[in-house]
């Protein structure tokens, strides 16, 4: 964002910096006091303009969360926190050494 079109915003005067601008699960009591903000800022246009022209995806901007969840099925998601859909294998089990007083155990499917 450009700085100099949003200097005097009231997200950068210092009654506000603590607030949480750009959280992910920003309360409901935060965000309010956030748009309150927003809502007396003398930069809010100029903001608004901005956040619509570049690609904003997290944050409390304009007076609105402009935070975006990519939805991910439960299998995906797995599958990504394991490294299953980096290697086609699960991550157990590929570790080049083995762990001391871990036995490997095979069951039958």
């Amino acid at each position: 964002m450009s700085t100099d079109r949003l200097t005097g915003a009231g997200c950068a005067r210092p009654e506000n910096v603590g607030l949480p601008w750009i959280s992910e699960n920003a309360s409901a009591a935060a965000q309010a006091h956030m748009s309150g903000v927003c809502a007396a800022c003398p930069v809010a246009a100029a903001c608004a303009r901005e956040v619509a022209v570049k690609e904003t995806t997290a944050g409390f901007w304009a007076g609105a969360d402009r935070t975006t969840w990519q939805e991910v099925s439960a299998s995906d998601l797995f599958a990504e926190l394991s490294g299953e859909a980096l290697t086609g294998r699960p991550v157990q089990g590929t570790l080049p050494f083995d762990l001391p007083g871990l036995d490997a155990v095979e069951v039958a499917a």
